[in-house]
């Protein structure tokens, strides 16, 4: 959420498609950005905020274009914990996450360390997992 009208670099967008949930989210700044624009003395300072808000606005077209042909795939992931124990779990995500990134599981944050094979009983491939495991504190 906004502070004192700065973007906060932590908003987090709940749903299926998050790049669609950040054009809303720009969206509402937008609008926000517009409603304020009488407010300002100066024609200046008007002029030039109306300018930027008018390329906010164009991104989030951007995006809103993007989350229209980005299409979830589902995700195994193998949870190791700290005490060796694993578990494993699906996420439908818009892209693959890469080494490093976090997945939250039950609200909980798990960084990715990389891909894992299982072996399988009856196939002769291995079953291939994104190992992760949780994020430091």
């Amino acid at each position: 959420m906004p502070v004192d009208n700065v973007l906060t670099d932590a908003i987090h967008v709940e749903g299926e498609n998050p790049v669609l949930g950040n054009a809303e989210e720009l969206e509402r700044y937008v609008a926000r950005g517009l409603d304020e624009l009488p407010s300002l003395s100066e024609d200046d300072d008007r002029d030039r905020r109306s300018g930027a808000i008018e390329g906010f606005a164009k991104y989030a077209q951007l995006l809103r274009e993007a989350a229209a042909g980005v299409s979830p795939a589902r995700y195994s992931f193998k949870l190791e914990f700290p005490d060796g124990r694993w578990d494993l779990a699906e996420q439908e995500l818009s892209k693959e996450p890469r080494v490093g990134d976090l997945v939250w599981f039950e609200g909980t944050p798990w960084q990715i360390l990389g891909h894992r094979e299982v072996a399988r009983r009856v196939a002769a491939t291995p079953h291939q997992f994104l190992a992760c495991a949780p994020a430091a504190a």
